[in-house]
């Protein structure tokens, strides 16, 4: 059975793509789900104007993102932090913190999910840190942890 994947389904194609399918996964998993609609000529119209609309969108998405991310490129953001011993942080520093910083210190304001981090940050030192907010889009921070001066140690 041929169909029109309306969304991006994974091990099978992009949205607009034209595939063939077995007539069971198709009416059983994917028209139930709305991925997919029958590969008929009006359909394939439709999806078509869908995709242009799309890609127009996704160009102004990329522009913006270019904008944004050129300000950020190289950006180096201080935390000075309380350590326990061996430079470990009390606490962690999590991608939410980072935008809040960079909000506070430069005005920019980032999406929190954008920022890439593996882990957060638990140990004094300097970090690389990407921010992703397109494939073709993507900026790097200079993100420095240091020790807060004149702390008092607590029992």
């Amino acid at each position: 059975m041929k169909v029109i994947l309306v969304e991006d389904v994974p091990k099978l194609g992009k949205m607009g793509d034209v595939v063939k399918v077995a007539r069971g996964y198709a009416r059983n998993y994917l028209m139930p789900r709305k991925l997919v609609l029958e590969a008929t000529d009006g359909n394939i119209r439709h999806i078509e104007e869908k995709k242009k609309v799309e890609d127009k969108k996704s160009k102004k998405r990329l522009e913006e993102s270019v904008k944004l991310l050129s300000k950020l490129e190289g950006l180096k953001v201080i935390f000075k932090v309380r350590v326990g011993e061996e430079g470990k942080l009390y606490g962690s520093i999590t991608s939410k913190d980072i935008a809040e910083k960079i909000l506070t210190d430069s005005g920019i304001e980032i999406d929190r999910r954008k920022i890439v981090l593996d882990d957060p940050i638990k140990v004094v030192g300097h970090y690389n840190i990407p921010v992703v907010y397109h494939s073709e889009a993507k900026a790097n921070i200079l993100l420095d942890v240091q020790e807060l001066e004149g702390q008092e140690a607590t029992t």
